[in-house]
């Protein structure tokens, strides 16, 4: 709270520049299935009220949200692609603050600059290992799946107990390593910004962090308080927004507040993560003897 409090505006103007392009493109990719969600609601209000549906006006609403699809689209090459760049930019700046130094704005960018490309990387190789881990997934809920309706039939009431049980720990522990794979990311994106490693050496290195000796017991930890962050964080940009329209109706109105929501959420997350990726490099590197032996020696310390 206290880096975030104490440069948020400048951390804020960073993110700003990504952020507002972002709202721009996003207010009218959202149109797309707002106009087909708005059809579905009143063609079940009509049936509700003993009216046929009307084939033609979904019909209508998938070919007015086409028309605008080239939005969507947008939307997506603005978040996958350049999105990493202003990432890298706030990453450098609020880890030059937390260490005592200074990040301008153009000095974050052009940190941001250096390192896109590797982050764009870092972001394809989760994506390659998480649709892995998801398709193993799927097969070990399977077979669990088929060997749980196996001990129902046999036991019968304690076998419904068994499964629930189960079903239950299997969802904490898929939610636990959801979460952590979230942090190792987040900590991947420091390696490659903070350190300059390559794609390989950051990927590793995020999940070598965060899945070993203190970093799971603390990913765990964090980790929970990060979910909770982002879901307050995400009620409150809803609420909002649903508010906003529905009293201003105004739907302007309600896309400036989720982009300053969204401004406001990634200069503290980012803060949030600068201090979760020292204190693992403190814990696990010895990395604050270190700086305070380069102190004490009069050389300059190379935080990789």
């Amino acid at each position: 709270m206290t880096l975030c409090v104490r440069q948020f505006v400048p951390f804020a103007l960073i993110y700003v520049a990504f952020a507002i392009p972002l709202g721009f493109v996003k207010f009218f990719a959202s149109k797309n299935l707002t106009t087909v969600i708005q059809t579905f609601a009143d063609q079940l209000k009509a049936q509700s009220s003993g009216h046929a549906p009307d084939p033609s006006a979904y019909s209508a609403a998938f070919a007015q949200a086409g028309d605008n699809f080239g939005w969507t689209g947008a939307l997506f090459a603005l978040t996958f692609f350049v999105g990493p760049l202003a990432t890298a930019a706030l990453i450098a700046a609020t880890s030059a603050t937390y260490l005592g130094g200074r990040a301008t704005f153009a000095d974050a960018y052009r940190t941001g600059l250096s390192r896109w490309l590797p982050m764009l990387g870092i972001n394809i190789f989760y994506a390659v290992a998480g649709g892995v881990l998801y398709m193993v997934a799927i097969v070990i809920a399977l077979l669990l799946f088929f060997a749980l309706g196996a001990i129902t039939l046999a036991a019968h009431t304690l076998g419904i107990a068994i499964s629930i049980v189960v079903g239950l720990a299997v969802a904490i522990v898929l939610i636990a390593v959801a979460v952590i794979v979230a942090l190792a990311l987040n900590v991947s994106y420091f390696s490659c910004v903070v350190e300059r490693e390559n794609v390989i050496v950051a990927f590793a290195s995020g999940i070598g962090r965060v899945f070993s000796g203190v970093g799971i017991k603390r990913s765990l930890l964090v980790g929970s308080a990060y979910v909770a962050v982002i879901v307050g964080i995400s009620i409150v940009s809803a609420l909002g927004q649903g508010v906003l329209v529905g009293l201003v109706r105004s739907e302007l109105a309600g896309a400036i507040f989720t982009t300053l929501v969204a401004v406001a959420t990634a200069a503290f997350l980012t803060a949030f993560m600068t201090i979760f990726y020292y204190d693992l490099r403190v814990r696990e590197e010895g990395l604050d003897l270190q700086m305070a032996a380069s102190s004490v020696l009069g050389a300059p310390l190379e935080i990789s």
